[in-house]
């Protein structure tokens, strides 16, 4: 190989690179990235691993890690997009993944930049980058993000956070709830599983039972702690759901709705997942038929087929209407932590507008005296119990029976909103 010739990328960096970029660049979904990244190259489980880790910790911590820069750099919006991220992705293992020697980041990163158009570069990215490493554990004692800095500007960097959604946060519930909120945002969720349907439910059940670092247990569903990894994979593969999902329906009570139950909103059919494990019969639809296709595989049993839940009809009139609402996911910044670099306030409007729709047209299909079971994934008062007490003010037979938001304290560090609505 020639001298000048830059090294080919680790694989773990070059997928998560990749996954990235069409990421943050290109407006995707980053689970999407990733699983086009890695379907593109089959890589050894490891690599997998450090690459899903680095994709999501960068995005958990985009924030902070672009301070730390702009510390040593005198405009990082110079730097090209694709270099500023490269860039970005080694000062996260620099900080945040100890197992990693921060020459061997340094090195895969300036063998990066020689691969671009301005090779020169590289010399900005090692000296950078070596200012990085030599902070230790400066980079992560919060009175460094304090120099010069506003309360809300502290915020922003410690948390890694926009400002507009921790100030969002502050004014909607209060100082404390709002910092437990940006805490949990840091931090990975819970791993949930579902059991129901699995051909090995009940030897898996008591498994799972048995492990002593079980969080929760409700129904067929388990919260396990973040990153569990199992040696072994049961096949088919353990099918996953958010388990603080699975709390707000259970606080919804399903087992005392009236039937049949449109799952308006099903997506890849988790809520219809949790309905059919208490046996109640579900007519599933969304408007992508293509989330569909893995809940037709998995769930023959349920009447399944698209629909726009802000327009559409089911096939059969429901007692209740379950609207797993689109949402600006707020809530859920753990699992999705690209969703706060691509929100902004304006689309909490345009959401809002969609979903006041969408109930008016889940209020218009359900039989006399049904319920509407409304779920969001958000923390925001106007789409949760701002949203329930403008359509209650506008269906004066309408009544709030049930609501209820998942714990600020809650080890889940994911967030949803219920409400139960008894159309009268």
């Amino acid at each position: 190989m020639n001298p000048k010739t830059p090294k080919p990328l680790p694989p773990a960096r070059s997928i998560a690179l990749e996954a990235l970029s069409r990421c943050l660049l290109s407006g995707l979904d980053i689970q999407s990235t990733l699983d086009t990244a890695l379907s593109a190259r089959p890589a050894d489980p490891r690599d997998a691993g450090l690459a899903t880790e680095i994709a999501y910790g960068y995005l958990r911590h985009k924030g902070r890690l672009e301070y730390l820069l702009a510390r040593f750099l005198k405009d990082p919006s110079r730097l090209p997009p694709k270099m500023r991220l490269g860039m970005g992705v080694a000062a996260y293992e620099i900080v945040f993944l100890d197992k990693v020697p921060a020459y061997a980041s340094v090195d895969w990163a300036v063998e990066f930049a020689k691969t671009k158009p301005d090779a020169r570069l590289s010399g900005l990215f090692n000296a950078v980058l070596r200012r990085v490493a030599e902070l230790g554990e400066t980079a992560h004692d919060p009175d460094f993000y304090r120099k010069d800095a506003s309360g809300p500007e502290f915020l922003t960097r410690w948390f890694s956070c926009p400002q507009w959604i921790a100030d969002l946060w502050r004014r909607a519930y209060g100082e404390e709830d709002a910092l437990a909120y940006l805490e949990a945002q840091l931090n990975p969720p819970a791993l949930g599983i579902n059991l129901h349907g699995h051909p090995e439910a009940d030897e898996l059940y008591t498994e799972l039972a048995a492990l002593p670092e079980v969080m929760d247990i409700e129904g067929m569903s388990f919260a396990l702690p973040p990153g569990t990894v199992f040696e072994e994979e049961p096949e088919p593969p353990l099918a996953r759901q958010s388990f603080a999902a699975r709390q707000v329906m259970e606080r919804l009570d399903p087992s005392g709705w009236p039937g049949p139950v449109w799952d308006a909103c099903a997506g890849r059919g988790g809520k219809t997942r949790i309905l059919r494990e208490k046996g109640i019969e579900v007519l599933a639809s969304d408007l992508h038929r293509g989330r569909l296709a893995a809940l037709e595989r998995e769930m023959p049993d349920v009447t399944i087929f698209a629909a726009d839940a802000a327009t559409d009809s089911p096939p059969r009139t429901p007692g209740t209407v379950l609207l797993d609402l689109p949402c600006s996911g707020l809530g859920v910044l753990s699992r999705r932590p690209d969703t706060k670099w691509k929100r902004t306030l304006r689309d909490l409007d345009d959401l809002t507008r969609l979903q006041a729709a969408i109930l008016d047209n889940a209020a218009a299909q359900v039989r006399p005296g049904g319920v509407l079971a409304i779920v969001t994934c958000t923390l925001n008062p106007d789409e949760n119990q701002g949203l329930v007490r403008a359509f209650l003010a506008t269906h004066p037979g309408a009544s709030l029976r049930t609501e209820w938001t998942t714990p600020p304290d809650s080890p889940l560090n994911e967030f949803f909103y219920g409400a139960l609505v008894d159309l009268g």
